[in-house]
């Protein structure tokens, strides 16, 4: 790799750590005051949904200044929603919908942080570089995912509860954010790109362009309950905040595994093959924790999605770059396109959740969308395989 790809290495690792602890700990966190997985959809939605909204702003602050200011802003906003968060404490179980202000905050700060690390990580890896780029970046990523949840471990452990431990990731978080936005300030990156509306980027004109857009919705609405619904599945099959926490120690180190294994084996030829092993995987471990609710279905769930996460969200992402990639001077409006669509999809995926809990017992509705939701990574592996 180059230096600009070890920079952004670097930089997505760190990041990681922290937001390794966000996904893993802040619904636990918000769910313990609030009790209400309806109101953790709606936090989903509110904070997802602004995405498309902070891609669209920081396509038009980077073309005038870098990804520097993007990455920055991005993890400020983050940081502040973090904080707010860490003091507001009772202030969710009196006001539940103070929640939706936390997402607001930290979906705005996501959204100018993955504009910036999605143009920069498509930017910075060429065509031949690609595989090599996105191995070490998840081998790098998945070190740290296994460092966050050891760290959260001995944290939970040494605590007299668990919010008192929550609140202490919480500040460890937001000092690894405050080193990052130190690593954000010397990244120099600028996007060469025509200055092409994002309307027509959004356009399905295309019928390769359109065939991709519809993959990355149904991408997104697997991925939706990924954000959330599964965590709280998880950490309720687990019984307590410990043991989800050494759960994870376990996940983690099967997903290093897993990445080791891929890197090995990803290439335009094995594609297809590795594709579809994490579509079989994907389906299977998310189904295990829907029949299975106990410690044993959480343990299987991880093991499987894992591999998963190496076979089927790193070919997604190989796949993606490379269709992004048949549109030179392009690629910033594409990429925004492309992440106003996940995004879209993602808060889709939400709605379907809350209306089966409408619909539906509060015994089985979440499992029921879970169920179906999951068989979308059927559809995402038809089109994109097409395009290897």
């Amino acid at each position: 790799m180059n230096i600009l790809e070890k920079r952004t290495v670097t930089l997505n690792t760190i990041f990681n750590f922290g937001a390794t602890l966000v996904s893993q700990f802040i619904s636990v966190y918000l769910y313990i005051y609030t009790k209400s997985i309806p109101m953790m959809c709606l936090y989903i939605i509110v904070r997802i949904g602004l995405f498309p909204v902070f891609f669209i702003l920081g396509n038009r602050l980077s073309r005038k200044h870098s990804f520097t200011l993007t990455y920055t802003l991005g993890l400020i906003l983050i940081t502040i929603g973090l904080v707010f968060s860490l003091l507001s404490g009772e202030l969710f179980e009196r006001a539940p919908y103070y929640v939706l202000l936390v997402a607001g905050i930290i979906g705005s700060g996501e959204g100018f942080y993955y504009f910036s690390a999605n143009n920069c990580n498509q930017i910075v890896s060429t065509a031949q570089s690609r595989a090599t780029f996105l191995s070490y970046n998840g081998i790098f990523n998945n070190i740290t995912s296994l460092l966050a949840p050891v760290f959260s471990s001995i944290i939970l452990s040494q605590t007299a509860d668990e919010l008192t431990g929550y609140r202490f990731i919480l500040l460890s978080i937001i000092i690894v954010f405050v080193i990052v936005i130190i690593l954000a300030l010397r990244m120099s990156i600028k996007s060469d790109d025509k200055d092409i509306s994002i309307s027509k980027a959004l356009s399905l004109k295309d019928p390769v362009w359109r065939d991709h857009c519809i993959a990355v919705l149904f991408y997104g609405l697997r991925d939706g309950i990924g954000l959330n619904m599964i965590s709280l599945l998880v950490y309720e099959a687990a019984g307590n905040g410990g043991v989800y926490s050494r759960l994870q120690i376990l996940f983690s180190f099967i997903t290093i595994f897993a990445y080791r294994l891929l890197k090995r084996v990803l290439s335009k030829d094995r594609i297809t093959r590795t594709m579809k092993a994490g579509v079989i995987l994907k389906i299977a471990s998310t189904y295990s924790l829907i029949f299975f609710p106990n410690t044993i279905g959480a343990i299987i769930y991880g093991i499987g999605n894992a591999f998963a996460a190496a076979f089927y969200d790193n070919s997604y992402s190989y796949l993606s770059a490379n269709i992004i990639g048949r549109y030179p001077g392009e690629m910033t409006a594409r990429v925004v396109a492309k992440e106003t669509y996940l995004s879209l999809s993602r808060c889709t995926s939400m709605l379907i959740v809350l209306i089966c809990y409408r619909l539906m017992s509060e015994t089985i509705y979440l499992k029921a969308s879970v169920f179906v939701l999951t068989l979308s990574t059927i559809v995402v592996e038809r089109i994109l395989l097409k395009y290897k």
